[in-house]
């Protein structure tokens, strides 16, 4: 674009745009997110199936969710969510915290657009698929229940109450 004059370049961009339709999933969500076509991306996002947007890398959901959630709470809350059970669904123990701030950030954007029916379809979908990840399922009730995520005690605070249970209270 920049070796475009000034007088073309809304439409060489919008023809840039156009020629994005053959791309892939994550090529032209990335691509949206650069041009700032914000409104293009909300169509992209909102004419995608659930299981394309779970398929699709965080690398480019998370950014995605990130500019749609003050617009189109609703598309975020897609995202959020898919992102969440691309995690859950693969099994993968060792990202179930991410897993779980992404249905934390799903319940909000539903929430924020007046969509809990949504909300409740999903936590019946994950709860009933994934009730035997008890690493998992534990925290996901935590977030059903508004109580996730809860910041967990420091070192220090840990500390200081294992040196009271042990000892009484400290001195100083």
């Amino acid at each position: 674009m920049r070796f475009v004059e000034e007088p073309d370049r809304a439409d060489w961009h919008t023809r840039a745009m156009d020629a994005a339709n053959g791309a892939d999933l994550h090529a032209r969500i990335e691509l949206f997110i650069a041009a700032r076509e914000i409104g293009r991306l909300a169509d992209l996002i909102a004419r995608t199936s659930d299981e394309a947007l779970q398929g699709a890398s965080h690398i480019a959901t998370e950014p995605a969710a990130k500019a749609l959630e003050e617009t189109c709470p609703e598309l975020a809350a897609r995202l959020w969510r898919a992102q969440g059970m691309r995690i859950v669904e693969a099994g993968k123990s060792k990202y179930y915290e991410a897993a779980l701030g992404n249905f934390t950030r799903a319940k909000q954007c539903y929430e924020r657009a007046g969509l809990e029916v949504e909300w409740e379809r999903t936590v019946r979908l994950v709860s009933d698929r994934h009730f035997r990840k008890t690493g998992f399922i534990l925290g996901f009730r935590a977030v059903v229940a508004g109580a996730y995520p809860s910041d967990p005690p420091s070192f220090l605070g840990r500390a200081k109450d294992n040196w009271r249970k042990r000892f009484g209270s400290p001195t100083t």
